[in-house]
């Protein structure tokens, strides 16, 4: 596992505990107890946790980045809404992307009944749902993310968003501040999008309420770059603003 992503797993399980002790991440994540005192101190450099006497807290609540895999399990009810909302965005013959987000994902499951869409994503995992329908369907190519295991990146990646272009592009970030500005944890993630969105026609931005009002490491956009905002709710006036 990369140090990063071990990283990530640490954050996730103090999401759900608080405070855990050394030996128990360690064994958790079947590494050793020096590495993840090595992450550790890492980590509380960067603001992210508090060392205890042999073990460690989160120090608040942060928009840190979750693995995918437990990301999928997270909001699920409000992905569906989304996702059953974008299905309307979506005409025979169009061309979509779909980014490296869990709430793309939930786009792709709707999608699976069309016939006649082209679809081109870095998601992984949007790869093996497409497998099951009879649309034409692109892997980016790229290398695995050290960061998201679930999201390809690199110049390869790049290619085809940079050589196509999209009707409609379905894109999730990591945070939405309350003055309108998105935000993602990774810059190789920020570079996929800035491609994505040079090249889509609609850009439509999937943002469960979830992610209302909060941070993460670097800016994306703003909801002004965009075309539309779908949440399983209404939007605020300080986001609807933008789409007057």
């Amino acid at each position: 596992m990369y140090k990063r992503e071990r990283e990530q797993q640490i954050l996730f399980l103090l999401q759900e505990h608080q405070e855990m002790a050394v030996a128990e991440l360690a064994k958790l994540l079947y590494t050793s107890e020096s590495s993840i005192r090595r992450d550790l101190t890492a980590m509380e450099l960067n603001g992210l946790v508090k060392r205890t006497h042999g073990g460690v807290k989160l120090i608040a609540e942060n928009p840190a980045l979750v693995p995918f895999s437990s990301r999928l399990h997270l909001h699920i009810a409000e992905k569906k809404k989304i996702a059953k909302k974008a299905l309307s965005f979506v005409q025979d013959g169009q061309v979509i992307f779909l980014d490296q987000s869990s709430s793309a994902l939930f786009v792709a499951h709707e999608l699976v009944g069309k016939k006649q869409v082209t679809i081109i994503t870095n998601n992984i995992e949007i790869l093996t749902t497409m497998s099951k329908s009879k649309l034409k369907v692109y892997a980016s190519g790229g290398y695995i993310s050290p960061t998201n295991r679930n999201c390809l990146i690199g110049e390869d990646a790049h290619e085809i968003f940079a050589k196509t272009h999209a009707d409609v592009l379905f894109f999730s970030v990591k945070a939405l501040s309350s003055d309108g500005k998105l935000y993602e944890h990774t810059r190789e993630e920020i570079h996929i999008h800035n491609t994505m969105l040079e090249n889509a026609s609609k850009k439509i931005f999937l943002c469960d309420s979830g992610k209302f009002d909060n941070y993460a490491s670097y800016e994306q956009c703003s909801l002004k770059d965009i075309d539309c905002m779908l949440s399983e709710v209404n939007l605020p006036e300080k986001y609807a603003k933008f789409f007057k």
